[in-house]
């Protein structure tokens, strides 16, 4: 039986791990700067052993001349590529760890697009086989592609989630046409990014303020519920002197008067961003919301990275793009707190901005929900349908992508929420529309018919209708 290890055996070894890693990472730093490929290598091998074997021992003219235009071919492109990784390198040391955004303010991105970050390099078009191309290696997740203007090749970077990065790791890959030789080496830029969840097609959003009583009275001594203005039917226990006599004299029925309601949009609105799978059209959502000031003139907006609550625009996206650092078991956990805040303040009506997909945070928003008068909004990309994959695809027995959210868990979770009383409208990015409850049964009918299966969409169909219910 092996012996369980003592404390101080425990740290000796997470220490010997750390030190074996770094050396590890430091080796590969080293080994990125070595001019071969494997490709290279081997060529390189196979042309020496032609001149030495075959042109030369066996005194073949023609092994002479593939040996040596094989072995200059392999000499020739880390030549190239090394002087090309020196001078941009060179190049690059005088303005590494510069801001390159306007005036130091912050890179500003959106998610899913592309744009130009200011960050160039030579091109290098005069030296023969060079190519140059880069990368980010942090923030995680960036897809970059380069654009040729006037001799030098400028960055254009697509992010695929939002959130707040403080610096930029390029890795810089210079090699030639061939795929002989590749140099590569890093470059740190200190440079605040701040990605924001997209628009898209966005433009209009529902209302999101709710009605309250009014405070508006028609006269200084009038009541406070309003005058007696609206008529409705006669009924048991109704005084005779609110008998409206003239409509009885000319239709013959008895109406009575009753105070109009006196309403008016209220004055306080609180907005909560629960961040989860799928949840950047959500936050698209929140975005514009924000921008078109939809949220009325005193409002309030949280998240679960950002409890306590922001009112200004530029706090309030700033906490939208760190909303994705808290998700999973941990979405929606402080919206109890944030309810608890808001109420210190005097009441208001609740916008919630919550992800297509079902987790822990449906917990506490049915907790949140009673006895409160709350909307949501739900964002999508679009509904999922079988995209038919190529016939080489289908022939290898590769599914089909599915783009979109499932229109079954969707209406499910429609269902769920608006079952606690909550008034809820789903907004598709990708159209800019507000689905209903046609467009999922529609979605629902098309994506589960192009599976070739009608027992299976009355299955979701029934499995719908009883969440519902």
């Amino acid at each position: 039986m092996k012996r369980p290890l003592s404390q101080h055996e425990e740290e000796g070894a997470t220490l010997w791990r750390s030190v074996v890693a770094a050396e590890w990472r430091r080796v590969g730093r080293w080994a990125e700067l070595f001019p071969w490929t494997p490709l290279g290598v081997v060529l390189t091998a196979l042309a020496y052993a032609a001149l030495e074997w075959l042109a030369y021992g066996q005194l073949d003219l023609v092994w002479l001349v593939v040996g040596y235009v094989g072995l200059g071919l392999t000499l020739l492109a880390p030549l190239v590529v090394l002087i090309a990784a020196l001078w941009l390198r060179l190049s690059s040391g005088a303005n590494e760890g510069d801001h390159p955004s306007v005036n130091g303010s912050p890179l500003v991105l959106e998610t899913a697009t592309f744009f130009e970050t200011g960050f160039a390099r030579p091109s290098l078009w005069f030296l023969p086989l060079v190519q140059i191309r880069w990368e980010w290696l942090a923030p995680a997740g960036a897809d970059i592609d380069l654009a040729r203007r006037d001799g030098l090749l400028f960055e254009r970077v697509r992010m695929a989630e939002r959130g707040h990065h403080e610096r930029i790791e390029r890795r810089m890959v210079v090699s030639d046409a061939f795929g002989l030789s590749r140099v590569r080496f890093r470059l740190h830029t200190v440079e605040q990014i701040d990605v924001l969840p997209r628009l898209g097609a966005l433009r209009v959003l529902p209302p999101l303020t709710a009605l309250a009583s009014g405070d508006a009275l028609p006269h200084p001594l009038g009541l406070s519920e309003g005058d007696r203005l609206e008529l409705r039917r006669y009924g048991p226990g109704d005084p005779a002197r609110f008998i409206h006599w003239k409509v009885m004299a000319r239709t013959g029925k008895l109406m009575v008067r009753v105070p109009e309601r006196a309403l008016s949009v209220t004055r306080r609105m609180a907005a909560y961003v629960i961040g989860g799978t799928d949840d950047d059209a959500s936050c698209g959502a929140a975005r514009l919301a924000i921008e078109q000031r939809a949220l009325g003139l005193e409002w309030l907006l949280g998240t679960d990275a950002q409890v306590a609550g922001v009112s200004r625009v530029d706090e309030a996206l700033e906490a939208l793009v760190r909303s994705s650092e808290l998700r999973g078991e941990q979405a929606g956990s402080g919206l109890a707190g944030f309810v608890e805040r808001v109420e210190q303040g005097g009441p208001a009506s609740y916008v919630l901005f919550v992800p297509p997909e079902q987790g822990a945070w449906t917990a506490h928003v049915a907790r949140m929900a009673r006895g409160r008068s709350v909307r949501i909004v739900i964002g999508v990309d679009g509904l999922a349908s079988a995209v038919e994959a190529a016939w080489w695809k289908r022939a290898l027995l590769v599914p089909g992508q599915r783009a979109g959210v499932d229109p079954a868990r969707l209406e499910q979770l429609v269902a769920q929420l608006s079952a606690l009383g909550a008034s809820v409208s789903v907004l598709d990015r990708t159209s800019g529309r507000a689905l209903g409850a046609a467009h999922l049964a529609h979605g629902l009918r098309d994506a589960v018919l192009a599976s070739g299966s009608a027992s299976a969409f009355a299955a979701a169909k029934s499995e719908t209708t009883a969440v519902s219910s």
